[in-house]
């Protein structure tokens, strides 16, 4: 918290290789937190600044218009090139109180490879700097690819999939949450594109089960090593679909000299009409970081408050000392008397607005509450 006011501060890492739909996901984030929490009257959420409304939209215009084509294939949609940040901002409705999410989107090509030039290298070290000091971690998974390996291609899923890179980004942000206890530490397994395997978004199909095991086995070490290196850390799975009104039509395995095996899976959809987008899952999610970061800034703003109350109770005193009646007069003809009134008058006022901050975040928080969990949503730890 902003030692001038309340300014909750929040990283959330996104760790994934490229076309896992990262951008999509973020953007989707904003929109259907703000579908959501427009039905509360407690709480908003919107783009903190102008270069995320701006990704925003470009990844939103994107996505609709390859959806209006009604035959819709993610690999034609542009990838990210450069690192960019989204930065969103959930408040009280009426009050100065704003939590920042900051979320960093990346190539996840350099997760695969970390960039191919030392610039790349460079910025890429940055980017893990950040994920490992991310209070949460969402680890966006290809449903598709999970699903439609098949027999043949299901020895190159755990290289396709990048496991062994994301067990070391993961490793070294459980090492830090191990050491800030005090802290938010979750991660989110994600799998995305799911419209196809789950049948409460209209598939014909329940393959909720499957897509799941799949999950926990294909990132079994990485759960391990959560396990093992951050043991307070929680772990949730929660499928989501990415648009909710496409389904699979095929996926062919096609060359690619770059990829692992040299082949990727490359997948074709049709658009159910009237071509709606409906994100099933994100709701949990956008109510799960919610209640998660406002809790811990409200843990943090219940400190602030005690500590504040500690000075307040501490300077009131010392503003009230009776020091004899010569020393009284002489501070009351100098001022100092009236100095330390106002210290401890402004400490006060310093404490009631920490007071003030958290009753807001608990009323937030009530709010958050009040939402039930979908059936999507599982503990993994």
């Amino acid at each position: 918290m902003d030692a001038q006011g309340p300014v909750f501060e929040y990283k959330i890492g996104l760790l994934a290789p490229s076309q896992a739909g990262k951008s999509t996901l973020i953007a989707g984030l904003l929109t259907e937190g703000q579908r959501l929490l427009n039905r509360e009257t407690a709480v908003q959420l919107t783009a903190a600044d102008r270069p995320t409304r701006n990704r925003i939209a470009t990844t939103d215009n994107m996505v609709s218009g390859a959806l209006k084509a009604r035959v819709f294939q993610p690999k034609l949609m542009r990838s990210t090139s450069d690192p960019s940040w989204f930065r969103l901002l959930l408040e009280p409705r009426g009050r100065d109180l704003p939590i920042r999410f900051d979320i960093l989107d990346y190539p996840g090509g350099w997760l695969e490879n970390g960039g191919e030039s030392s610039e790349q290298e460079l910025k890429w070290n940055e980017c893990e700097a950040f994920l490992a000091d991310s209070s949460v971690l969402i680890v966006p998974i290809d449903s598709v690819l999970l699903m439609e390996a098949g027999a043949e291609h299901a020895p190159l899923l755990t290289s396709q999939l990048r496991v062994f890179q994301i067990k070391q980004v993961v490793l070294r942000w459980a090492k830090n949450r191990r050491e800030r206890t005090g802290e938010p530490a979750m991660v989110i397994f994600c799998p995305v594109k799911c419209e196809t395997y789950l049948p409460d978004s209209g598939s014909l199909q329940d393959q909720s089960a499957e897509l799941r095991l799949q999950v926990v086995d294909q990132f079994s070490e990485v759960l391990e090593t959560i396990r093992e290196a951050a043991p307070h850390a929680s772990i949730r799975y929660l499928p989501i679909d990415t648009y909710g009104c496409v389904e699979l039509v095929s996926a062919r395995w096609t060359p690619h000299a770059d990829a692992p095996g040299g082949v990727v899976l490359v997948p074709k959809y049709r658009v159910r009409p009237p071509g709606t987008i409906v994100r099933k899952g994100l709701d949990d999610l956008i109510s799960l970081l919610c209640r998660q970061l406002v809790d811990s800034a409200r843990m943090q703003s219940e400190q602030t408050a005690a500590q504040r109350e500690a000075t307040a109770r501490h300077s009131r005193e010392y503003a009230d000392l009776r020091e004899g009646f010569f020393r009284d007069l002489w501070l009351k003809v100098n001022g100092e008397r009236s100095r330390r009134e106002r210290v401890a008058d402004n400490h006060q006022e310093r404490y009631l607005e920490a007071q003030e901050t958290t009753k807001s975040l608990f009323d937030v928080l009530a709010a958050l509450a009040e939402r039930q969990n979908g059936p999507r949503l599982h503990h993994l730890s």
